[in-house]
């Protein structure tokens, strides 16, 4: 039996996530917010007409995506037949909403666009990619699949996701990590391994046991640094837009100006760096099926998920600025020529591209380096148009 075959089998017999399905659907599953997927993916682009989620086990996030958009046509596939069929039976208990498309289909078949369509504003796959062995395929399967505006989001395991160091420890006690064959023993194991945890580590031991099938055991992994993700993605076409982490990792950097060692670099190049100075356990990625329109500033967007404020200094040449997000929980401050004030505020009033802004943060390194970051902090994100 093929590792293909083994992750469908296990899936098939646990269906995830399991146990807490509605509470997780009230909670709003485990995607990022939906402002922040389109501010950043489809910067300028009206509401998506239609989703796509690939990996939709019993239907957490189709059912939440359903709730923030509910006129749009969302699709929703697995290669599990009885997850669909639960997560068919689940939409019937609730009528009232637009349907969803529920279909059985494998993410690695070539022919996955006739069954689903194709020309999809935003695409979903979270907590699925790390786990299929295939993942080339996948990728120019969703890239495929995607329209020239849309949005791919991708939630997938980092270098230093928890399986990596405690696959091989269940190992060396014996521990069948292929397949979830002795529950028992693999509980008792991870009591043992969460003693030695942080207290702010999840405890795995009392996971529910379609968790631990999936995230534990199972017959493959792909734990990749974004380095990886970010070459795979690129030879399918798709571009890196924004990373979760990396306005939380920028933000890191912005004390004592550290981060003019940084800047300016492109979002990808920027996260990238960063995450090889951190690891990532987990990331939360968006991707773009083509790049900004110009490397200038014309193609710029004020994304809408910052509030801005201009201090009265006292300065006549600088100014400071402050952005604070609720989105993303972060605050920044940094330094503006006065001249820049002005071009700033018509620039977040209109949400739209500014010449006036694209002229003047051209003149000199330092205003490159302020909007290279507020690229790398998402206030602001490259435009086809």
């Amino acid at each position: 039996m093929t590792a293909a075959e083994k992750t469908r089998q296990s899936y098939d017999r646990r269906p995830y996530p399991g146990e807490g399905l509605r509470a997780l659907i009230k909670q709003g599953g485990a995607l990022p917010p939906l402002e922040w997927m389109l501010a950043l993916g489809r910067p300028g682009q009206s509401q998506p007409r239609s989703v796509l989620v690939a990996g939709c086990g019993l239907g957490v996030e189709a059912f939440v995506l359903r709730k923030q958009l509910p006129e749009a046509e969302i699709v929703a596939v697995d290669f599990s037949a009885r997850s669909i069929a639960e997560a068919k039976r689940l939409q019937r208990a609730d009528g009232r909403a637009k349907p969803i498309r529920f279909l059985v289909a494998d993410l690695t078949d070539p022919a996955l666009a006739k069954k689903t369509g194709d020309d999809f504003d935003l695409i979903t796959c979270h907590g699925v990619l790390s786990y299929i062995q295939d993942t080339a395929q996948v990728l120019e399967n969703l890239a495929a699949n995607l329209s020239p505006d849309g949005a791919l989001y991708l939630g997938v395991n980092g270098e230093v996701h928890t399986s990596t160091r405690l696959r091989p420890w269940l190992v060396s006690f014996g521990c069948d990590v292929d397949e979830l064959s002795d529950e028992k023993r693999l509980r008792e194991l991870l009591k043992l391994w969460d003693s030695q945890q942080d207290s702010e580590a999840r405890p795995l031991a009392s996971m529910p046991t379609s968790y631990l099938a999936g995230d534990v055991c199972g017959p493959h992994f792909n734990n990749w640094s974004l380095a990886q993700w970010r070459s795979a993605a690129d030879k399918t076409g798709l571009e890196l837009a924004a990373t979760w982490l990396l306005p939380i990792a920028l933000r890191l950097a912005l004390e004592d100006d550290r981060n003019t060692l940084l800047l300016p670099w492109e979002v990808g190049a920027l996260a990238e760096r960063l995450d090889q100075a951190r690891p990532a356990g987990f990331h939360k990625l968006l991707f773009r099926k083509s790049p900004g329109t110009a490397e200038d500033g014309r193609g710029l967007k004020w994304t809408g998920l910052y509030r801005v404020r201009v201090a009265n200094g006292k300065s006549k040449g600088t100014r400071r600025v402050f952005l604070t997000s609720q989105i993303l929980g972060l605050n920044a401050e940094f330094k503006l020529q006065a001249t820049q004030i002005e071009p700033l505020r018509r620039l977040v009033g209109t949400q739209k591209g500014s010449a006036a802004w694209s002229d003047l943060s051209w003149q000199n390194d330092e205003a490159r380096r302020v909007l290279s970051l507020w690229e790398g902090l998402g206030a602001v994100a490259r435009s086809r148009s």
